[in-house]
């Protein structure tokens, strides 16, 4: 929650709830898609990959035109 220890308004838990389900279904549907999905990681942003392969965005010339990792990385 936003605020630990502090109890917060039901519509704030509600809109809490609705935006972590949002973002899991948005992540489910890139991954089944074959499509990465981008996250914040070691202060910088990374794209993660439905097989479990993290490219930073500085390398991302090495993805392939579908979003999929190409093999010469």
């Amino acid at each position: 929650m936003i605020f630990e220890g502090t109890e917060l308004p039901p519509l704030v838990e509600k809109a809490d709830r609705a935006m972590k389900e949002a973002v899991a279904a948005a992540i489910a549907e890139h991954w089944r898609a074959g499509r990465p999905v981008y996250v914040w990681r070691d202060e910088q942003v990374v794209a993660l990959y439905p097989d479990g392969t993290c490219v930073p965005e500085s390398e991302e010339g090495s993805v392939s035109p579908d979003g999929a990792p190409s093999e010469d990385r």
